[in-house]
Order: C-alpha cells, then structure tokens, then sequence
C-alpha cells in the first residue's frame, strides 16, 4: 500500500490487486502461537475513487462464498451503521469494535475485519471514503481452508520443525531470496535476529542456510563469553548499548542477567 498512498488522495481512478510479502517482528515474542508470523504475504485489492464500500464488501462476500470460509463475525466501528447494514443484509453478524479505524502518513478511515472464530482473516479499509483497500492475510486464509488449529501446520511451512523454527526458516529464506545477508543494522540485523533465535531451539535439523547458522553459532559463543564477562561492571546498561557495543540481542541479554 505504501508506494500508492498518493493515488489515494488523488482518486485517479485505478484499480490495481498486488501480493506482498510482509516481515514484522513487533510481535516477535508472540510468534509460535495460532495465528502470529515473522513472514506473511498479503493480498491486496485497491481502488482508487473507481469504486465504492458497497462493490468492495460484494468482493469479500464473493471470496467468502467461493473459499466457502466460516466467517463468525464482521467488526465495524459503531459510527458506520451503514457499513454494517450491507454486511447484515447478506447474513453476516456484527461486532461494534471502536478499534476499527485506520491511518497511516495523513490517509485514514474507517475499517472493517473479517474474523473466522479467533482468526482474522482480513480486512477492507475505506481511506477519505471514496477509495477502498481489500486486504486478506494469505496464510490465514489457508489456515482456515485447511482447518488447522495454527498457522504453522499447513502445507506452507516444514512439518517436522518447532513452530518458531518454521516460521523464522521461512522469514529468512525470504530475506535471503531478496539478497538480504546477516548483519548489524537494519534488515541484515532482523536476518541475525531471526538467526540467533533458531540456534537456541535447533537440534539436529538441516536448513538450506546451515552456513550462516553455522558463522553465526561462532560469532554468539564468541560475543556471549565477552559479555559475561563484562556483565558484573556494565549490567545497568541498556540493551541498546549491549547490541552496539557487543552485537548481543535483548534476548540474549535477559539470559545472562538470569544465569
């Protein structure tokens, strides 16, 4: 959505469907549960002022009927009764949700989520009221067609792996196919991120970047024994000040502060 938020304020017109692949580690510590991810791709439908609510919850409720999904609910912010009536005209059961809004860099307004029991399966944001952004998450949508309890068990991710060592396997050969390398500062530093999490959970298990495993299994050890070292005298630094000055992550702080 990013690189169009201008045609939003201009309504020009266009209509475009894109398949984004998405890697965010705000919630880092929840991934490994049902629904979250490091990786997730979304699909996206965008109208630019060419057509209205009405035509884009059509386009939801003709998803829902050919994926045959188990839509339990519809979230809509209370202010938008009229939102909620075209959903409540084709059958579906609303939730008032005042978290229903949207803004990101001056385009906002109100949404909409789709929920199938606890999942969210997507969403349709309507940015200055004339445009329309669709959006489903790809992952939860299969986890729903295939009726897994979570989002690591479908035919997306390695069965035979811990669910934090799947969905970071399948993070990183995203970063790795779009030329991404570890490293100290921004995306190279979620690729090392993603990298030291696997080695406190790998057993015997192979992975296509076992190199970079294995660089980074030295590098640890080697930054790990130089911060024990140095925890009695510097122990009230921050983690900031621990990644800048040793390359050691929060996390990895936290356990030597418990040892």
């Amino acid at each position: 959505m990013q690189p169009h938020k201008v045609r939003f304020r201009q309504h020009d017109g266009g209509r475009i469907a894109t398949l984004q692949s998405c890697l965010r580690t705000d919630d880092i510590d929840l991934v490994g549960d049902s629904t979250h991810l490091t990786y997730f791709e979304m699909l996206g439908n965008f109208s630019f002022g060419n057509y209205d609510y009405a035509e884009s919850v059509d386009l939801w409720h003709s998803i829902v009927l050919d994926l045959k999904l188990p839509v339990t609910s519809v979230h809509v912010h209370p202010d938008r009764l009229d939102h909620a009536r075209l959903w409540t005209t084709l059958g579906y059961r609303i939730v008032p949700d005042n978290d229903c809004t949207w803004s990101d860099g001056g385009i906002g307004g109100h949404c909409c989520e789709l929920y199938c029991g606890d999942v969210e399966v997507g969403n349709l944001v309507n940015p200055d009221g004339g445009s329309t952004d669709v959006g489903f998450g790809w992952d939860r949508l299969l986890q729903v067609v295939e009726a897994k309890e979570a989002v690591t068990q479908t035919s997306l991710f390695r069965r035979d792996l811990h669910p934090i060592l799947a969905d970071h396997e399948r993070a990183i050969m995203g970063l790795r196919d779009n030329g991404i390398e570890p490293g100290n500062r921004g995306r190279p530093y979620v690729c090392r991120r993603l990298l030291r999490r696997m080695l406190r959970l790998i057993e015997s298990e192979k992975f296509i970047f076992d190199d970079w495993l294995d660089a980074e299994r030295l590098l640890r050890e080697r930054v790990l024994a130089q911060s024990r070292r140095m925890w009695r005298k510097h122990h009230a630094k921050p983690p900031e000040w621990w990644w800048d000055t040793m390359g050691v992550l929060p996390e990895e702080i936290d356990l030597i502060a418990r040892e």
